[in-house]
């Protein structure tokens, strides 16, 4: 009868411990998932980003040329 507990005692052991090793590889298996979408998420975001940031540079060039181009205008019309 001893054996026959130990036996079950083990066995027990061995599911418990079986269990556990499912549960962790199951939940690295969720956060390397996870884990991925937010790097892809990061990686739109800094490409956005750069197109934001090229698309102000641009709009801030153009605003001095229009601006530049205005008062050359309103300069050369009060000479007149």
């Amino acid at each position: 009868k001893e054996e026959m507990n130990s036996k079950h005692a083990h066995e027990m052991l061995v599911q418990d411990l079986t269990a556990q090793i499912t549960q962790a590889t199951q939940d690295r298996e969720e956060k390397a998932e996870a884990k991925a979408k937010h790097l892809q998420s990061k990686a739109d975001a800094e490409g956005d980003l750069a197109d934001t940031t090229s698309t102000k540079e641009a709009d801030e060039k153009y605003l001095a040329d229009l601006t530049a181009t205005c008062e050359q205008k309103a300069s050369d019309f009060e000479s007149r």
